[in-house]
């Protein structure tokens, strides 16, 4: 998951980090999130109850580079 939400909406950003964190999402990047797991409904009443859906972008990705590393992290080895 991606997301850039303008600096007017910090405390939604904020929030949103915070869910993220709690659901298990590793933060590949500042406003890159990454979880191994089928989560669209999540992400989909997050962005809406925030009200920030056109700020955030939802990305199925089927392989990474660093797939180990991340497999590694979420203890699917």
């Amino acid at each position: 998951m991606v997301f850039d939400i303008p600096e007017k909406h910090k405390k939604a950003r904020e929030a949103i980090r915070e869910c993220l964190n709690n659901l298990g999402f590793y933060k590949f990047q500042k406003s890159v999130f990454v979880l191994p797991f089928e989560c669209s409904d999540e992400i989909d009443f997050i962005t809406e109850y925030f009200n920030v859906r056109s700020y955030v972008r939802l990305i199925l990705a089927e392989t990474m580079d660093n797939e180990l590393h991340l497999k590694k992290i979420f203890n699917l080895l």
